[in-house]
C-alpha cells in the first residue's frame, strides 16, 4: 500500500528537507507553503498522512486540518509546533490530531508519529470493511458487490469521491465504468450538479469539438443556432467521458488546454467561457500502449490518470454473480409486470460457472431474456429459461429435468432466497415465509443451510 503525505509548512527549508528524508523511506511526498495550496492538493490528490505546521500566515493549521477532514474523514493530521504552541496542540489533538511533535524534533521522533499515523488509518479502514462485512451490505449506495475485489474499489471510490482529481476508470467493457462513474458523483459534493457522458467513440471525428465545446449560430453550415456543449452543460458537475482512447488525436490538444486552463471557447467565438467541471474518464484500451504508438498523447493521459480505478471483470468476482443476477431479476420483474421472486439454485449454478466475457453488461442482457420468456405465472427463475450457451441444453432437454425436482427442493431454495434477501434476518425472513421463528430454526438445520 502507498502511502501518500503531504507536508505543510512556510519555511522552505523544513519543507525540503522532510521531503528528502520521507521520499528515501519510499513515502510520496507532496509539499505546500500554505493551507491554501495545501487544500488545492488535498482536492486533487489521494492524501493519507497531513504534516502541517500549527501556526502558519493566512490559514492556520488547525482550519486546514478541517478542510482535509471534509474532503477525507479518514485522513490522518500531525501537528509540527514550536514550544509555545503546545497548549494549541493539545487541543487540536483533542479535534482530531493523531500526533504532534514539536519543532527540534528528530527523525526517529517524525518517523514514530508517521507509523502511529498510518496505523491509525489502517485500523479506520479496516473497521468500516468490516462493519460492511458484518451488516452483509453488498450494495454501495445501489451499487452491488460484496467480492473482495469490489469492495477495494468501493474503498478507493469513497476517498476520491470528494475531490477535484481526474479520475481514469479501466477495465473491459460491460465491467460498470459508467456505473462506477456515478456513484463517484453521487459521493461527491457535486451531486446536485450534472452529470453528463460523453461518449468519445461514437460521435464522428467532425463533430467531437462541437460536442465538447458547443458552437455560436452560423459558425459553419447548419448551425442555425446556439449550441452548449458537454462542458458547459457539466459546469458545477461532472463530465463522463466513455472511451476517451476513442478521442480524435487532433481533439485532444483542445481537450487538454480545456483542463489545464478551465476554460472553453465555443466554435465560432473568441469569448472564453469559464468552467469548473470534474472529469472521470473511462476506456477498455492500454492507454501506455496507445501513448507509446503514437494515437493519445502522453500529457493528457497524464493529466486525466492522476487517479486510476481498474474494475475486475466478472469471472475475478464469481462471488458477485448471485448477487447481481437477484438485483436484474427484481429489476426486470418489476419493469415488464412478471411475478418471478426466485432463482432455482440449477440456475445459479450455471450463471456462476460461466465465463462472462461480456461481464455485466452480458449478464444484465441475459436475466432481461429470461424474465421476459418466463411464463406469466412463474416465480421462478428457471435454467430452461437461460440461453443455451450458458446451459448448454436447450429448452425442451431441460424442461424433462425438471419433472424430476422434488418438492423439498423447491421450500429450500424459498428459504434461502428470503435469507439472502434479508441478509440472514430470521425474523424478517419468517414473517415474509408466513412460518414461526422456530420452524424456519429447523428447516435451516434439515437442509443445512449455512449462516447468511
Amino acid at each position: 500500500m502507498e502511502i501518500n503525505l503531504l507536508i505543510v509548512d512556510d519555511e522552505k527549508s523544513i519543507r525540503e528537507t522532510l521531503k528528502v528524508i520521507l521520499s528515501d523511506l519510499n513515502y510520496k511526498v507532496f509539499t505546500a507553503k500554505d493551507g491554501y495550496e495545501a487544500t488545492e492538493i488535498l482536492n486533487n490528490n489521494i492524501v493519507d498522512i497531513l504534516i502541517t505546521d500549527l501556526r502558519m500566515p493566512g490559514m492556520d493549521g488547525i482550519e486546514l486540518m478541517k478542510n482535509a477532514l471534509e474532503i477525507d474523514p479518514f485522513i490522518e493530521t500531525i501537528f509540527i509546533s514550536a514550544y509555545a504552541d503546545i497548549k494549541s496542540a493539545v487541543k487540536a489533538v483533542k479535534m482530531g490530531a493523531v500526533d504532534y511533535i514539536e519543532k527540534s524534533f528528530s527523525n526517529d521522533e517524525l518517523i514514530f508519529a508517521i507509523e502511529r499515523a498510518i496505523e491509525h488509518r489502517i485500523l479506520k479502514e479496516e473497521n468500516r470493511n468490516l462493519k460492511r462485512r458484518v451488516e452483509c451490505k453488498y450494495e454501495y449506495e445501489g451499487v452491488v458487490g460484496k467480492s473482495e475485489v469490489m469492495q477495494k474499489v468501493f474503498d478507493i471510490v469513497n476517498r476520491v469521491a470528494n475531490s477535484r482529481a481526474s479520475i481514469l476508470l479501466t477495465g473491459e467493457s460491460g465491467v460498470g465504468k459508467e456505473v462506477i462513474a456515478k456513484l463517484i458523483h453521487n459521493l461527491s459534493c457535486r451531486k446536485n450538479n450534472s452529470f453528463v457522458v460523453i461518449n468519445c467513440g461514437a460521435i464522428p471525428e467532425n463533430l467531437i469539438e462541437s460536442e465538447l465545446f458547443g458552437f455560436e449560430k452560423g459558425s459553419f453550415t447548419g448551425a442555425d443556432h446556439i449550441q452548449k456543449g458537454k462542458f458547459e452543460l457539466a459546469n458545477g458537475g461532472t463530465l463522463f467521458l466513455d472511451e476517451i482512447g476513442e478521442l480524435p488525436f487532433q481533439s485532444q490538444v483542445k481537450f487538454l488546454r480545456a483542463l489545464q486552463e478551465k476554460q472553453i471557447y465555443k466554435i465560432g467565438s473568441e469569448k472564453s467561457i469559464n468552467v469548473d467541471v470534474r472529469i472521470i474518464a473511462a476506456t477498455n484500451k492500454n492507454l501506455p500502449e496507445e501513448v507509446k504508438n503514437g494515437n493519445f498523447r502522453e500529457d493528457l493521459f497524464y493529466r486525466l490518470n492522476v487517479i486510476n480505478i481498474e474494475i475486475p471483470p466478472l469471472r475475478e468476482r464469481k462471488d458477485d454473480i448471485s448477487s447481481l443476477a437477484e438485483f436484474f431479476m427484481e429489476q426486470y420483474s418489476n419493469e415488464y409486470n412478471k411475478k418471478i421472486k426466485y432463482y432455482d439454485p440449477v440456475a445459479i449454478k450455471y450463471l456462476i460457472e460461466y465465463e462472462w466475457k461480456g461481464n455485466v453488461r452480458e449478464l444484465s442482457n441475459v436475466i432481461e431474456r429470461s424474465v421476459l420468456i418466463a411464463h406469466e405465472e412463474e416465480e421462478f427463475l428457471l435454467p430452461e429459461y437461460l440461453p443455451k450457451e450458458i446451459t448448454g441444453f436447450t429448452y425442451n432437454a431441460l424442461s424433462e429435468e425438471r419433472k424430476e425436482k422434488k418438492l423439498s427442493d423447491y421450500e429450500k431454495m424459498i428459504i434461502l432466497s428470503t435469507l439472502n434477501r434479508f441478509n440472514g434476518n430470521k425474523t424478517m425472513a419468517a414473517k415474509v415465509l408466513g412460518i414461526k421463528r422456530q420452524t424456519l430454526y429447523n428447516k435451516i438445520k434439515y437442509y443445512n443451510i449455512e449462516e447468511c
